[in-house]
């Protein structure tokens, strides 16, 4: 880290807040509606802007891009699939949000059922927003710091984190909060795209990694996925969605301090079409890093760090950590913003002091930001204390099991009038109390039928339906709300529009419907373009496939845990390699590989290099073929360099030794890896390719091939 990279990375914290300051002063926030919602004057892009910027953290720089690491594109589904919680944002429950001049989210329950949910759901949400997300982020956040800046201990971090957002937040609000965000929201872009970038330059262009690699494009995977099955994708994250994006104050906030109902809506919009980005910034390093550095990166949670460290050069470094300050920032003074505003609108105003005035809002609104804070930084250093906390996984976790019942609550309850106070009284303390460890320590783990299932994707679908059925059970045998009371908190086809004062004012190309339509159809178009890629490729493990051979000794799998300990990253798809042992030279395993259709394609595939390792050359269908690969090596000020390698002879040895020489050590395994190799484009009017890998200066007897499996892209 050079003193001009820290230089700009210190200078954006005092930038940040004399900036957010700044703009609070010249709006002279004076009252409690100045302090909690922006006396309802902020823009649709500053809205927009800090929507993504207050959801974006190290939970997604460091987190994401570690899951991403592990599975794929299948991660991007987290953030593609906030299309159909936006629209159920935009044209369920924003209107009644704003033309209600609801100030909370607690507030909203109190008038569509009771006092009851009303305090049930602030006291879950400003735990669970205190306890899980500010003292994780923060905790996240200095770890990450630490990874740069050695010298700076975690706890140090924390406290630097914690100053520099709460000063801003304390003092003005959340006008101050939003404008900042809005600055933050460029930083931490500009930072991702420019590794992102970076990291597909280094990988030889985003083709090539799609092609090399298809099974990380998979955007679905099988039901019983150890941890993001496709039905949990499209059950769990929709009924996460609609708390998170439509019910948590931590995010509508945002909306309620729009100066119009059109910039509501409008903010989230633009937020849809920053959600069709994020996966490129935040999911797609995490797969160049496995491309790259699978050997080296035994967690990858390391991964984006080591990116920057390998990729930027001296000042850029310095920018992209501003932009993960941005992040961390951005959601630290949302979680203290809003936790602030539940803690004195819905319990203090309600049930502490009912008579106080606005001036004594202002000041509680404050004081009680200030507690939060503290109490976040205590919490992020007990988390500190236990090194092997995932906070990816802590603050998934919390969403899951804590947005099912409120979920329901908000859902159902605006769409069907029939649904009764005590009935949403009953769901929250069920869903809490029975339904969720119910579900986590009964059902999933006990009935042999639901076990190939037991991920908490599917644990939150089961406690939502489970929540949903509750309600409606329960309405049946207890009173509803009159017609009149339910007036203005029922859903009716006058949400499809803007109110009344701003009718004529938005047609043409500022209608909500046209953009609404354009951002579902990019995330759609996405989806369509990233399914087409990833089925235009076909990864076959060699294990699995038809082979004959011309050696006296048979070619036998290698389980991973023969090579990798099975705590460290797996090297290998499937079961394992196929270790093909030839006793001399020229002996050869000839491996047919099926294809779906007659034509070209572009065949690779992924071999083990080490000391014991030897050379061979490959034919497809009798032809020799131009082997390529990228060379690793480190640069004289201990820079990443990569070039791409073009032999018709493979040497293992060779290779991990020119590894070696380079300082490029293999961290998993030894001094065992994996290389990628591409083998060219072929043709074939048949069903299929007849592969040969021939062995050939052959030194001994223990001169291995290793080959774990092929890819087979159709051009």
């Amino acid at each position: 880290m050079s003193i001009w990279d820290a230089v700009i990375f210190f200078s954006y914290f005092l930038g940040v807040v004399i900036f957010a300051v700044t703009i609070s002063a010249r709006s002279k926030t004076n009252s409690s509606s100045d302090y909690f919602l922006a006396s309802k004057k902020l823009p649709w892009y500053a809205i927009g802007a800090s929507f993504i910027a207050s959801n974006i953290s190290t939970e997604h720089f460091i987190g994401t891009i570690g899951i991403g690491f592990l599975y794929g594109m299948a991660v991007a589904n987290w953030e593609w699939g906030n299309a159909l919680t936006f629209t159920a944002l935009i044209w369920i429950f924003l209107p009644f949000y704003m033309r209600g001049n609801v100030s909370t989210m607690p507030e909203f329950l109190e008038k569509r059922f009771n006092k009851t949910c009303r305090y049930t759901y602030a006291i879950v949400m400003i735990i669970g927003l205190v306890i899980a997300m500010l003292g994780g982020v923060l905790f996240a956040g200095a770890k990450a710091m630490n990874v740069f800046f050695p010298q700076i201990d975690i706890w140090v971090g924390i406290l630097i984190l914690a100053i520099a957002a709460g000063t801003y937040t304390i003092y003005g609000g959340l006008l101050a909060a939003v404008w900042a965000d809005v600055l933050q929201f460029c930083l931490l872009m500009i930072g991702g795209i420019i590794v992102s970038v970076y990291g597909i330059h280094y990988a030889g262009g985003l083709d090539n990694l799609m092609e090399s690699m298809p099974e990380k494009f998979i955007m679905f995977y099988s039901s019983d996925h150890e941890t993001i099955p496709w039905t949990g994708v499209l059950s769990g994250l929709v009924a996460v969605g609609l708390w998170y994006n439509c019910a948590n104050q931590f995010m509508v906030q945002r909306c309620l301090g729009a100066r119009s109902e059109w910039d509501a809506r409008m903010g989230v919009i633009m937020a849809g079409f920053s959600k069709a980005i994020l996966p490129f910034i935040v999911v797609i390093p995490g797969i160049v890093a496995f491309y790259l550095f699978q050997s080296r990166i035994s967690d990858g949670d390391q991964a984006w760090p080591y990116m920057v460290q390998q990729f930027l050069p001296t000042g850029l470094i310095g920018l992209v950590l501003a932009g993960l300050a941005s992040a961390v920032m951005s959601t630290l003074s949302a979680i203290t913003n809003s936790s602030s505003t539940i803690f004195t609108l819905d319990l203090y105003k309600e049930l502490i002091r009912p008579n106080a005035d606005d001036k004594e809002l202002h000041k509680v609104g404050r004081l009680s930001a200030l507690v939060i804070i503290l109490v976040g930084i205590t919490i992020a250093l007990i988390i500190s204390a236990f090194p092997g906390v995932t906070i990816f996984v802590l603050i998934q976790t919390v969403f899951f099991y804590v947005a099912p019942p409120i979920a329901a609550c908000f859902l159902l309850g605006i769409i069907c009038k029939k649904i009764t106070p005590a009935a949403a009284t009953i769901t929250l303390l069920l869903g809490y109390v029975v339904f969720l460890p119910l579900t986590k320590f009964w059902l999933f783990p006990k009935i042999e039928i639901l076990q190939p299932y037991d991920t908490f994707t599917h644990h939150t679908f089961l406690i939502f339906i489970l929540s949903c059925i509750t309600l409606v059970v329960f309405s049946f045998f207890t009173e509803p709300k009159s017609d009149e009371e339910l007036k203005g908190v029922i859903w009716t086809k006058s949400a499809l529009g803007i109110g009344d004062d701003e009718t004529g004012k938005y047609g043409g190309w500022k209608s909500i419907k046209l953009w609404w339509f354009l951002m579902v159809a990019t995330i759609a178009g996405l989806y369509i373009w990233m399914n087409s890629k990833s089925n235009a490729s076909t990864w076959l493990e060699a294990e699995d496939l038809q082979y004959s051979t011309n050696s006296e000794t048979k070619p036998r799998i290698q389980e991973r845990k023969e090579i990798a300990p099975e705590e460290k990253f797996n090297l290998w798809t499937g079961n394992g390699q196929l270790l093909f042992e030839p006793s001399r030279e020229n002996q050869s395993i000839t491996f047919t590989l099926p294809v779906n259709h007659t034509g070209k394609h572009k065949i690779g595939m992924l071999v083990t290099i080490g000391p014991e390792y030897g050379s061979f050359t490959v034919k497809v269908d009798g032809q020799e073929t131009e082997l390529s690969y990228p060379e690793i090596s480190l640069g004289k000020d201990g820079e990443y360099l990569s070039e791409q390698t073009k032999t018709s002879l493979f040497d293992a040895v060779k290779i991990s030794k020119a590894r070696e020489n380079n300082g490029i050590e293999n961290d998993i395994a030894g001094a065992y890896t994996v290389q990628r190799i591409s083998l060219g484009t072929f043709e074939t009017q048949k069903d299929h390719y007849e592969l040969s890998v021939i062995s050939k200066n052959h030194i001994s007897q223990k001169s291995f091939i290793g080959i774990d499996h092929f890819i087979v892209t159709q051009k």
